[in-house]
Formats: C-alpha cells, sequence, structure tokens
C-alpha cells in the first residue's frame, strides 16, 4: 500500500508543478487589453455618479479577485464560502485565451464540505492547453442503485470523504482544436453505508431483546403493508426461515446478518459483479488510478456563455491495478455542446448539450456515471445529485436562453437522462425541465448570476443558483 501511494504521490506532484511553472511565467506585452468601462455592468449599475474606473492595462499582469460566494442545490442545501480566481494572458489576447486559476471552499446546511480548484492555462498562441480540475470534498450522496427504473424505496445514503486529481496536457493540432493526455485519481475514502448501518443496529437491538413483542409485530405488520403498497414481492417462506435461523446462530455477527439477508443497493453491485469483494472496498474506499487520453474541438465564441459555436471533448479513463486502482476498468466519455443565436431575434440562443459516458470492466460502485456526477453538479437540473445511476449514460438538454430588459434574462430548458442496469441495457428515459433567470455581471466576459427552478417527471422540484450557465 505503501509504494502504491508513493506512486501516485510521485505523478500528483510532477503534474501540479507543471501547471505553476507555466503560470508563473510573464507573458509578452505586443498589445495593450482593450478596456470599456460600459462592460462592467452590475458594476457601472451600483458607482457613484462621477467615479473614475481605475484598470491596470497590461494584460501580461496576473488580476487576482476575492470574493463571498453562496450556491444553493437540492444536493447540497445551502452552501456558503468565499471564491478566489486570478487570471493572466501568457500571449497576444488575439491568439490567446486567458489563462486563469479559481477556487471556491463551500460549507453546507447539509454539513457537506467541498474544496475546488481549477486550473486552466494557455501557453502563447494557445500552442498547448494544459487543465486541471482538483477537489477534496466530505460529501455525502443519495444512491438508489443502477439504472433508471431503480425504485425510490431503494434509497441510501453513502457518505464518504473523496480526493479528485484530473490533469491533462493538451497540444494545438489545428485552431481550436486539441490533442492530449493526462492522469486522473478519484481516491473515495472513510465510506459509510448508511442504510447498511442503520439496519445492522436494528437487527442487533433485536438479537438483543431490546424491543418488545408488541413493537415488532407492529413493525413486521407496517413491512407488509410496505411490500403490497409497492408492488413488491415479500420473502419468500424459506427466506424467512434462513433469516430466522442466522438471527439465532452466535456465529453469525450482525453485520452479515445484514449483508446476507438485506443488502444496500451499494452491497448488492459487489456481491452480482464480482466474485470476491476487493480489499480496499473491505476497508471503505475505492481508487480510480487512470491514464487519460483526450481531444478537444472548441469553437465557442465564449467559454462562459456562447452565442455561437460549438465544442466536442472526447475522452477515455484506463484504470489499471498496477496503477493504483481498486480494479480494473475502462472509462470513455463524450461531451458535446452546440449554440445557435437566432436570426429574427438578436442575442436568442438556442443551446444544446449531450453527454454519454460507457463503463467496460469492472468499474468502483461510486465512480459509476450518475446524474449531476460532474465535477460541478451542473447535469441534470429537476433531480436530486445521485437519483439516477448506472453503468453507462446517456444525457442531452436543451436550453433556450433570452434577454429581458437591459442587464436581465430568462431562460427555459427541458433534459433526458438514460442510464443502464449492470448488464448495460438501457432502461426508460426520464425527463426533468424548468426555467430561470440571469443577471449579467460583465457584459466583455458574459458572467452572469443564475438562478434556475427545475421539476422532473416523479413530481420532484428543486431550485439552483450558481455563477455562469450551466452549460
Amino acid at each position: 500500500m505503501i509504494f502504491k501511494m508513493k506512486r501516485l504521490t510521485f505523478l500528483l506532484t510532477i503534474f501540479l508543478l507543471s501547471n505553476v511553472l507555466l503560470m508563473a511565467q510573464t507573458g509578452e506585452t505586443e498589445k495593450p487589453f482593450n478596456y470599456n468601462p460600459d462592460n462592467y455592468d452590475l458594476m457601472t449599475l451600483f458607482a457613484k455618479k462621477g467615479a473614475t474606473a481605475v484598470i491596470d492595462t497590461n494584460w501580461s499582469k496576473t488580476h487576482w479577485s476575492i470574493f463571498p460566494a453562496i450556491a444553493v442545490n437540492p444536493a447540497i442545501g445551502t452552501g456558503y464560502g468565499f471564491g478566489i480566481t486570478a487570471g493572466k494572458y501568457l500571449g497576444n489576447p488575439e491568439t490567446t485565451r486567458l489563462s486563469a486559476f479559481s477556487s471556491t471552499p463551500i460549507y453546507t446546511s447539509k454539513g457537506q464540505l467541498f474544496v475546488p480548484l481549477r486550473l486552466t492555462v494557455y501557453t502563447k498562441d494557445e500552442n498547448y492547453f494544459l487543465n486541471g480540475t482538483y477537489i477534496w470534498r466530505h460529501f455525502p450522496l443519495g444512491t438508489y442503485g443502477l439504472g433508471t427504473n431503480a425504485p425510490e424505496i431503494n434509497g441510501d445514503m453513502l457518505d464518504s470523504k473523496t480526493f479528485t486529481f484530473w490533469q491533462t496536457v493538451n497540444k494545438k493540432i489545428g485552431n481550436g482544436i486539441f490533442v492530449g493526455i493526462g492522469y486522473a485519481l478519484d481516491y473515495y475514502y472513510d465510506i459509510h453505508d448508511t442504510r447498511a448501518e442503520i439496519i445492522t443496529d436494528y437487527i442487533g437491538g433485536v438479537r438483543n431483546g431490546d424491543y418488545s413483542r408488541e413493537e415488532l409485530i407492529d413493525f413486521l405488520q407496517k413491512a407488509s403493508d410496505f411490500y403490497k403498497e409497492n408492488n413488491i414481492e415479500p420473502p419468500s417462506i424459506k427466506d424467512k426461515l434462513a433469516f430466522a435461523k442466522d438471527m439465532k446462530d452466535p456465529n453469525m455477527s450482525n453485520s452479515d446478518i445484514q449483508k446476507k439477508h438485506l443488502p444496500t443497493a451499494y452491497e448488492t453491485y459487489y456481491k452480482e459483479k464480482f466474485e470476491e469483494i476487493p480489499d480496499d472496498v473491505k476497508n471503505g474506499k475505492e481508487i480510480a488510478s487512470s491514464l487519460m487520453l483526450n481531444f478537444i474541438i472548441d469553437k465557442r465564441d465564449n467559454q462562459l456563455n456562447p452565442y455561437k459555436g460549438i465544442y466536442f471533448n472526447a475522452y477515455s479513463r484506463l484504470s489499471y491495478e498496477w496503477m493504483g486502482s481498486t480494479t480494473n476498468y475502462q472509462f470513455i466519455q463524450y461531451d458535446y455542446r452546440q449554440y445557435w443565436e437566432m436570426p429574427w431575434l438578436k442575442k436568442n440562443i438556442l443551446g444544446v448539450w449531450a453527454t454519454g459516458a460507457f463503463t467496460f470492466g469492472d468499474p468502483v460502485y461510486t465512480g459509476l456515471p450518475a446524474i449531476a456526477s460532474d465535477p460541478f453538479l451542473r447535469s441534470g437540473r429537476g433531480w436530486t445529485a445521485g437519483r439516477l445511476k448506472g453503468m453507462d449514460m446517456m444525457y442531452t438538454e436543451i436550453e433556450y436562453r433570452i434577454p429581458v430588459y437591459n442587464l436581465l434574462g430568462m431562460v427555459g430548458f427541458v433534459n433526458g437522462s438514460q442510464f443502464s442496469d449492470m448488464d448495460h441495457n438501457f432502461e426508460k428515459l426520464k425527463l426533468g425541465y424548468g426555467f430561470g433567470f440571469r443577471m449579467k455581471l460583465n457584459k466583455e466576459s458574459r458572467s452572469n448570476f443564475a438562478l434556475d427552478f427545475g421539476w422532473n417527471e416523479d413530481g420532484y422540484a428543486g431550485f439552483y443558483m450558481q455563477l455562469n450557465e450551466t452549460f
């Protein structure tokens, strides 16, 4: 295990140093940055009359900012924290996009802690593009089993801590076209299966005589009613007798009885997928250590809020035990986005987002595709994170964006999700939909404040507050 961690630490160190050294370089000042004070809508709106803006026009200088942050999402409740950003051009802005660093640590009303860091580096003339995502989080999330048909009654909460390190180095092979290679690590540890712990405690209480006969009869009646109401086949007489026998066996622990007779979705996955449960899983952790192969086309006119253009990213993750992974498996994902400005209405934008993920081999459970499983929980508005999960995923979202007045706008959206079961069979399409409001923060960067309201076909509703567009 020590040797495994040394290999991981060495890889992380090399990638981090390469990014920091590039950000520390001084760009060539071939052309000053063109500042227009009218670009700053929100700032201009609240500025004192006659105030004079003082802006550093040296585009090769690193500019830092820090600000309070708030986020609202059904998966996190309300999150509070602060944001810190830095931006710098490493070449002429006409031929080189802005290199940027950002981090927004958040603590949520549900006791979750989320510490992300993003680093995007474009070298001069964009000959190379380095992209990194680094996250530490204590982030319990719900899980219900595999496929879009997984019932609500399977609901469980996996409490875990996660360290994520994704880094790619990409070479430009054409205008806005890059190919690259990288390394990805998702390290899940201190995994606690909440439902398993609750059931195990209850079994222990029954065996210790903590419940009266009347309480047990009442519980069994409620269980019987539950099976009928949800059209679930109750346990057979044979299963009941086996359960009763194990309850009286002093050699069977409470946990052994729970896993044998009342396994959770998490336990069922490893029980059915593997002949023997991996040692890492037995010790409450999962590791996905992967080589990444990357292909990017980015023809958008703006990265934060495009009016037109196309973005396509396809990458593969090759995870092997010799690299430190818990299991051997492969993961392929594509991400396609396109935007059109309606010719009959200025700045009315139609955006389409389609993404898919497919696994091969024996992936770890927490690394499987899931709704809102992207690092910043942007997909699946109308659904709570983790409600839909599968061996494979296909997801599509359409959004229509319209300006309303001055710096205000609105959006309407609909999304569709399909996830596969254990045998990679895709199940029923699930829909989400909603609308939202926008406030423009900066005309030049097109950054904005977003407030969205979403529903899904099962009736769940939630609202989402964030900076910038979902896609």
